[in-house]
Parts: structure tokens; C-alpha cells; sequence
């Protein structure tokens, strides 16, 4: 299958209930198929809102404008990752309408988010999904990310991931699980 054409943007706030309504889509597939989501039915403003504002909050359009999926790509993630230095990006809520999985569009965006970590010099884009994603973990390790740890945060076990995406220089290890491990 290919790839639709497709441009990421900053949403606006009027693309803040696209956003919801694909979260949610994704929120309720996963439900559907008896797996556990760590996203409420329906997707709350209140959780998405504070991205939006920032500035973090992506939509994924085609040439006609439509809403395909969203990610939000957020500088600091203390609550997976701790107090840490300015070196990476951190990838939360990527969802891609059901109706485009499969098509790319998931990998499309993580490209998209490699290249603007890259541009802000940072070394790493890092992401975290449920520990009982077998299948989402290969996808993203197919992608070049690589699993540091594991935590739980919210009740819900997470495997966190990270991929090399900039200048490591000489200060920052390639893997150091001790020091991400909690």
C-alpha cells in the first residue's frame, strides 16, 4: 500500500476535536479487539488541550485537508523519563486513522519527528507504549528505536523506547540501562 500525500502541521485549535475524535477511534479499536488502552472512550480535551497550547500537538493532513492522524512531539517527559538533559524528543498520542492504517502514515510521521529533533540538535527520539505490545514494540523497533526499560506509570507497565537520531557526541552513551531502567 502507499503512502498518501500528506503534510504535518501544528494544529490549530480548530483541529483540537479531529485530534480527539482520532484518539478516540484508536481508544475504541483497541477495545474491540479485547486489548488493554491506556487512552479513555472518548478521548478528553482536558489531556490533549495542555499540548495544544504548547505547541506540541500535530495533525497529519492529506491535499484536501482532512485529519489522517495525530501525534504530539513534546520537549521534556519527566513522568516516563525523569529530569534529563535538552537531548531528545519525546513522541506521546500517535494515532492514525483506522482507515490509513497500514499505509504508512505511522511511519511517515516518525520521520517527520526524527527530522525535527534532529533540527532542534537533539541526539534521540524517544517514545513509550504498554509492555504487552508485542506487535507495537516490533513495529517501532522495525523503525530503528531500540527498548532501555521498562516502569510503571498510572497502573499500566510501560517498555520505554529510544532511537539515535542526531550527534550522540561524546557525553551521551548509546545505551545506559541503569540509568534508565526504574
Amino acid at each position: 500500500m502507499t503512502t498518501p500525500t500528506l503534510r504535518i502541521l501544528r494544529a490549530s485549535p480548530a483541529e483540537l476535536d479531529s485530534a480527539l475524535e482520532i484518539l478516540t477511534e484508536a481508544a475504541r479499536w483497541e477495545v474491540d479487539r479485547g486489548l488493554e488502552s491506556p487512552w479513555p472512550i472518548p478521548f478528553p480535551a482536558e489531556r490533549v488541550r495542555p499540548s495544544l497550547d504548547r505547541g506540541d500537538l500535530y495533525v497529519a493532513v492529506d491535499p484536501d485537508g482532512r485529519s489522517l492522524a495525530t501525534v504530539t512531539l513534546q520537549w521534556e517527559d519527566t513522568p516516563f523519563w525523569g529530569n534529563r538533559p535538552p537531548d531528545a524528543g519525546y513522541i506521546h498520542r500517535l494515532a492514525v486513522r483506522r482507515e490509513f492504517a497500514g499505509h504508512g502514515v505511522g511511519y511517515a510521521i516518525l520521520g517527520w519527528a526524527e527530522g525535527e529533533v534532529r533540527r532542534r540538535g537533539r541526539a534521540w527520539l524517544r517514545l513509550d507504549t504498554l509492555t504487552a505490545r508485542a506487535r507495537l514494540h516490533r513495529y517501532y523497533q522495525e523503525f530503528g528505536f531500540r527498548p532501555v526499560g521498562t516502569l510503571r506509570v498510572g497502573g499500566l507497565d510501560c517498555t520505554l523506547f529510544e532511537k539515535p537520531v542526531g550527534d550522540l557526541g561524546s557525553d551521551h552513551p548509546i545505551l545506559d540501562g541503569d540509568r534508565r531502567r526504574r
